[in-house]
Parts: structure tokens; C-alpha cells; sequence
């Protein structure tokens, strides 16, 4: 017998991915590097809040490995912009430094400076 999958209540997404899609939106709107930085640091407050020390350490470190990757393709992005495209340019400068500030925030968190 085929059961009904709208019957199954939704799961809550994994808390890394809850932080991703929240640090996402919040850079889709063109947050700043300090902007960011204060987002991490609510995320952080949050994802302290649904686990212990040990699974804290493993979400934040998931956390600053994915935005390590995002911010080195940020970067590499920047050089695919025409340097005549000057607004095009400024828009990803300012979301590399924001992907950047968004890893340096978590790596503060895992003891890594920033």
C-alpha cells in the first residue's frame, strides 16, 4: 500500500543548513561585513542553544569550511567581472567581503583568529 507523503510532517532542516539559508538571505540583500558579522554572531547564540559543545564545534566548523569555499569562489568571481563593469565589480567586492567576514566570524568562534 503507497503511503501519502503529504501525510508526513516536515522535518526542520539541520541546523547548519537553517544558518546557511539565514546567513544567505541576509546576504542576498547586500549586508555589509559588519552586518554579516553580527548575523554569525546570532547564529552562533542559536546553534548554542540546540546542542551541545560537541555538536557546536561540528557545525561551526562545517560552517567555516562552506564559507571558506563560498569566499574563495567569491574572490575568483571578481576577476570574471570586466574591470569597465564598475557596479557589477563593486557588487562582488562587497559580497566577497562579506563571505569573508562571514568565515572570519566563525573562525573566531573555533579559536582560528579571524
Amino acid at each position: 500500500m503507497a503511503r501519502s507523503t503529504a501525510a508526513a510532517p516536515k522535518r526542520a532542516p539541520a541546523p547548519t543548513r537553517a544558518a546557511f539559508n539565514r546567513l544567505s538571505a541576509v546576504l542576498q540583500r547586500g549586508a555589509t561585513p559588519e552586518r554579516m558579522v553580527r548575523e554569525v554572531e546570532s547564529v552562533v547564540d542559536d546553534l548554542r542553544a540546540s546542542g551541545d559543545e560537541e555538536e557546536l564545534r561540528g557545525w561551526l566548523e562545517e560552517l567555516h569550511e562552506g564559507f571558506q569555499e563560498s569566499t574563495e569562489a567569491a574572490i575568483e568571481a571578481i576577476d570574471e567581472v570586466e574591470p569597465t563593469e564598475k557596479a557589477a565589480r563593486r557588487h562582488a567586492e562587497n559580497a566577497a567581503n562579506a563571505m569573508a567576514a562571514i568565515r572570519d566570524a566563525f573562525g573566531r568562534h573555533l579559536g582560528r583568529g579571524g
